[in-house]
């Protein structure tokens, strides 16, 4: 009976496996997410190396997940579908803001978001994907 229990638990997924959401990048399918929105501050133009060397200071909307995702992209040398080899837990969120995102930032709300998923495109894209800040952010009630 034990060695049953043993071989059966081996193929139970463990809870981080389990827990752990995909979503596909540059496809029409959206993905459900939820965090806090936080500002982070990285090098900007010319060179997008450091601050201290002369580079502008970008400030940006970011997505703190509340747990680390997958996300299933396509490579574009070889043309098939793999998968991130990183856990994803931070994402940069793309477009223009009113005050009222930096104030949900600078309160630490919860927020729940739907959004299509894309990979970073240029160096003001400071994550390896991106979320668009066109769909709903909707501040939980936590």
């Amino acid at each position: 009976m034990i060695s049953f229990f043993l071989i059966f638990s081996f193929f139970l997924p463990t809870s981080s496996y389990a827990n752990n959401k995909e979503c596909w990048s540059d496809t029409s399918k959206s993905c459900s997410l939820s965090g806090s929105l936080e500002l982070h501050t990285y090098p900007g133009r010319p060179g997008y190396q450091d601050i201290k060397k002369g580079d502008e200071a970008e400030t940006g909307l970011y997505l703190k997940l509340d747990q680390p995702i997958t996300i299933h992209f396509k490579d574009w040398i070889d043309e098939k579908e793999i998968s991130a080899t990183e856990q994803i837990s931070l994402m940069h969120i793309a477009g223009e803001f009113n005050d009222k995102f930096f104030r949900i930032a600078k309160n630490k709300n919860h927020v729940s978001i739907d959004s299509l998923v894309f990979e970073a495109q240029n160096g003001h894209h400071h994550t390896h994907f991106l979320i668009d800040a066109n769909n709903n952010i909707v501040v939980d009630k936590k």
